[in-house]
């Protein structure tokens, strides 16, 4: 199969991905609605496959707005990880401490929104769906996530994460600028350009699911490894 070839079945896989997160949180009564958007802050991250995907699915109008939207809000401090979802859960496994990393919603909203509207919604990255709450976060300052909601949106990160072994992880809006700026390749990883505050994808070591969400993720987990395999047979 060509780079091209197995790059689109990638994004056909990341695609599945999403639609069964959707089901899997259509099991909550979610308080998120149209125009809400306290938690859509310029702390997301994502993967270099995921910033791809977006340069691929927009036309070059929706592209254009990004890079103008982008271009306007400048540089402003942004939350930058120092490991990945997996490299967490490799700490976890050989008894680390994880990094510690900061992370403030004060530094400022997404400039991808629209009067509080996404403007780039069906294409958005993991690190914004799953930012759930089943309140209001304007009413108490915080999102409020069922703690087997949080389990399922960590197992879903491992995933995406897993799909893009090897590939680039970081702040949201860090990658789309440089894929703006053309520095990211196809893959959406870097050429020779080092981007700061990034690091890499790592295959899935151990799910980080609790004993007592063991079974009602079962099936699941599941799923998700069959959209994997189905993606790696795919791709030989």
């Amino acid at each position: 199969m060509t780079c091209i070839a197995k790059l689109n079945n990638s994004f056909n896989t990341l695609e599945r991905i999403y639609a069964l997160f959707d089901r899997a949180m259509a099991a909550f009564p979610v308080a998120c609605a149209k125009q809400c958007a306290d938690c859509c802050t310029c702390n997301v991250t994502a993967t270099g496959l995921e910033i791809a995907y977006i340069q691929n699915r927009l036309d070059s109008n929706a592209l254009d707005d990004i890079r103008v939207r982008l271009n306007r809000a400048g540089q402003p401090r942004r939350f930058r990880p120092f490991q990945t979802t997996n490299e967490f859960a490799l700490a976890c496994m050989e008894g680390r401490d994880a990094d510690e990393e900061e992370n403030d919603p004060s530094w400022g909203t997404c400039p991808l929104l629209e009067n509080g509207i996404c403007t780039i919604y069906p294409v958005r990255p993991l690190g914004c769906r799953v930012m759930i709450s089943t309140t209001p976060c304007g009413q108490t300052g915080q999102a409020d996530m069922p703690f087997f909601a949080l389990t399922i949106t960590t197992v879903f990160m491992q995933f995406v994460e897993h799909l893009d072994a090897g590939g680039i992880y970081g702040s949201f809006l860090d990658l789309l600028e440089h894929a703006e700026k053309n520095v990211l390749d196809s893959k959406g990883s870097p050429g020779k350009v080092k981007i700061c505050g990034t690091t890499r994808n790592l295959k899935i070591p151990a799910l980080m699911i609790p004993p007592e969400h063991l079974a009602r993720t079962q099936g699941l987990v599941q799923n998700l490894r069959a959209i994997i395999r189905e993606n790696d047979s795919a791709s030989t």
